[in-house]
């Protein structure tokens, strides 16, 4: 099977890209890289976000409960660096959920401005691997 090294980018519907991207600027530290018609790129390190404010766009704001996207979930390198972003995300007024631990590490949630979910993660141990079906183990 051909190579696939890594997630290159989500990009998202929302209402007013500007908006959006002064949002996660401000928030998650991103830089815008691209403004184009319709088109706002923001970056930091290998993480890439596109928003897209189509002309035609349906709704107002995000709907997890609808087909297509629950939620974006980016990496913290470890429980120390989620909690920084805890304590951060508070200073800036931004609500988010208390850190929570699973079985493969912890995270904490927030919204954006377009209620759009977003989960900060840090891993508490390596992955699972895959089963030879290719589902994750239970």
């Amino acid at each position: 099977m051909p190579g696939l090294d890594a997630f290159s980018h989500v990009s998202l519907t929302v209402p007013d890209a500007e908006r959006s991207a002064e949002f996660y600027n401000g928030v998650l530290g991103t830089e815008t890289v691209f403004v184009g018609e319709h088109l706002v790129i923001v970056a930091r390190g290998p993480v890439m976000i596109a928003f897209c404010d189509h002309p035609e766009i349906v709704g107002t704001t995000f709907d997890p409960a609808r087909v297509g996207l629950d939620h974006v979930a980016l990496q913290v390198p470890s429980r120390a660096e989620l909690e920084a972003w805890e304590t951060s995300l508070l200073a800036a007024g931004v609500t988010c959920s208390p850190i929570e631990t699973s079985p493969f590490g912890s995270h904490l949630n927030l919204k954006d401005p377009d209620n759009i979910a977003i989960e900060l993660f840090a891993p508490g141990r390596a992955s699972p691997e895959p089963t030879q079906t290719g589902g994750w183990p239970s």
